[in-house]
């Protein structure tokens, strides 16, 4: 049997460690009351979350271990990837599932979408519909689904998102990703 944490390098040691930090850091802001929106993808704009004065968590899934939990409402033939997730949500092992005020799921596959039914039984979700064309009809569909999603988390939070608080979070998140940009280059 091979020891795998000798076969590892050092800085594997640290995910542990940042990933708890990560789960204690989302319990802070939600002991602050602040709203947290959990993403699956990137396709939703966190630039709606940051003018509404919430923060988004990544809840792609980790491993395995929640599959079997998952098989019992799930068909056992959808990717490991969706079980897991479901999983993680259903059993509440993953702390930023448990913290999530809202999932947003996107219709990148039918499996999500059936996903995505299950969580809203016991957790509030939005579905965003994603354009398969780069259209004038796909920006239409995209900017109806971005006003629903405006419109629930008006509803869910009871914040008026504004056109200046939007431009606001623009600007931070195209701040964001610039500095990202930087670090990689």
């Amino acid at each position: 049997m091979v020891d795998l944490k000798k076969e590892l390098p050092e800085v594997f040691n640290d995910f542990a460690e940042s990933r708890q930090n990560a789960f204690l850091k989302v319990k802070e802001i939600k002991d602050k009351d602040i709203p947290v929106i959990g993403i699956f993808c990137t396709f939703f704009p966190q630039e709606l979350a940051v003018a509404a004065g919430a923060t988004c968590v990544s809840l792609c899934a980790t491993s395995d271990e929640t599959i079997q939990d998952a098989e019992r409402d799930l068909p056992k033939n959808l990717c490991p990837l969706i079980k897991s997730s479901y999983g993680f949500a259903l059993t509440d092992k993953c702390p930023f599932f448990y913290f999530s005020d809202l999932v947003v799921g996107e219709t990148t596959c039918d499996g999500k979408k059936k996903m995505y039914e299950y969580l809203g039984e016991f957790k509030p979700v939005h579905v965003m519909e994603l354009p398969n064309k780069n259209t004038e009809q796909g920006l239409i569909l995209w900017k109806e689904e971005i006003r629903k999603m405006i419109k629930t988390i008006k509803d869910l939070f009871g914040v008026e998102i504004t056109d200046e608080k939007l431009k606001h979070a623009i600007e931070v998140k195209n701040a964001e990703r610039s500095a990202v940009k930087d670090f990689y280059s």
